[in-house]
């Protein structure tokens, strides 16, 4: 991974968690306040509930006349009994420091209620009711929100680390399948071009023009001039006028094979041809290019003295090849953009890319069969115009 991808991964990283920990934090806000209110009003009751407690058995021992014995039976709960004046009559509070004035309060560790009585009974005036189970349970949510937040943390890192891995791994795939190709259009482009130097060069130096030397130059700027199509349809196709016209398409072959015949007969390929006037209507130039790619791959990929078997009959044309063939598994793989049968042939991976686009466009049927080690034959089925 370079510093770019590392630079992109890591600002989508820091996007989504920061996205996601705004959400979580809403959630958890809202949770932590809906649930800190439940605390206080369960303190609250249960306060009050053991202060009223208190208060009716005072009552009921000085009704009865009977000595009243304080007892709190509680582990959560301290109650503390104050005279008018604030004086503690009994008490088993945690603090010494008591606000008789309010009816209740809290401080960082414990709740307080504060029940007035409408007169003294046994010279209470106060009882007070003292708890800190509330904010022992307070505590504990803050530290089950603290850790659900730092799982919920890392879960999203670890979804948004794969998720971005997953997104940028068909733009990964992508970038090195541009950078093959630019690569191996630099070592494509140079091969005709250092032939087409190297013979000028050596014409320079001859008084006579040399058959030999002039068949080079000729192949090398065929070969150029494919390459030169094939990268301007696909950089330019979006741009390019579309005319269609109605013409032979027998013609149409004749003069690509012509083209290629002196490119095959370097590999001592032969072009065969048996061809039926077939009139189409469709852009002339276009269905050049699918050809001229269909022929070029047919070299690319043929064994080296063998017949290459161009057909055109019944409105559709075939071509065939004797050669390394295509597996099953690659098949459909073949007219993607960038894909090369070979890495081992020269080749951008772009010519059936061209061939699929256009036909695409006409509606014409593309065939594949082929075997490993035996050949491969193309054909296109063109659609009703065809006459």
């Amino acid at each position: 991974m370079n510093s770019e991808e590392r630079k992109a991964l890591f600002s989508f990283l820091a996007i989504y968690i920061l996205s996601a920990m705004v959400l979580v934090s809403i959630i958890v806000f809202l949770y932590y306040n809906k649930e800190i209110v439940s605390i206080d009003n369960q303190c609250s009751i249960e306060m009050s509930n053991k202060a009223m407690l208190i208060e009716k058995e005072i009552m009921q021992a000085y009704m009865e006349n009977k000595e009243y014995k304080f007892n709190v039976n509680s582990t959560t709960l301290r109650v503390g009994l104050f005279d008018k004046d604030g004086n503690p009559i009994y008490s088993n509070l945690d603090s010494k420091t008591v606000y008789l004035s309010k009816k209740a309060y809290r401080s960082n560790t414990h709740e307080y209620h504060i029940d007035k009585l409408d007169k003294p009974i046994f010279n209470v005036s106060y009882i007070v009711v003292e708890g800190s189970e509330g904010a022992k349970q307070k505590l504990k949510l803050m530290i089950v929100i603290t850790m659900v937040v730092l799982a919920t943390l890392v879960f999203v890192g670890f979804i948004g680390y794969f998720l971005s891995r997953q997104l940028t791994a068909p733009i990964k795939a992508r970038v090195e399948k541009l950078n093959r190709f630019i690569k191996d259009s630099a070592h494509d482009i140079n091969t005709p071009v250092s032939a087409l130097m190297m013979s000028v060069s050596y014409l320079k130096t001859k008084k006579e023009v040399d058959k030999r030397v002039l068949n080079h130059i000729s192949i090398s700027a065929k070969l150029i001039s494919q390459i030169y199509n094939s990268l301007s349809f696909i950089a330019f196709d979006d741009k390019d006028e579309v005319i269609d016209e109605e013409f032979d398409l027998s013609d149409l072959i004749k003069e690509s094979v012509r083209f290629f015949d002196e490119i095959a007969a370097i590999r001592g390929n032969k072009i065969v041809c048996v061809l039926e006037s077939t009139m189409v209507n469709m852009d002339r130039s276009r269905m050049q290019k699918v050809i001229n790619n269909l022929i070029s791959n047919a070299l690319k990929y043929s064994y080296p003295d063998t017949e290459i078997k161009i057909n055109l009959k019944d409105g559709i044309f075939s071509i065939e090849d004797r050669g390394i063939g295509i597996a099953k598994d690659d098949q459909k793989a073949v007219f993607d953009r960038y894909e090369r049968k070979s890495k081992d042939i020269g080749g951008f991976g772009i010519g059936l890319n061209i061939v699929k686009t256009v036909c695409n466009a006409y509606n014409i049927e593309i065939k594949l069969e082929s075997e490993l080690e035996k050949g491969t034959t193309f054909s296109l089925v063109f659609p009703s115009y065809t006459s």
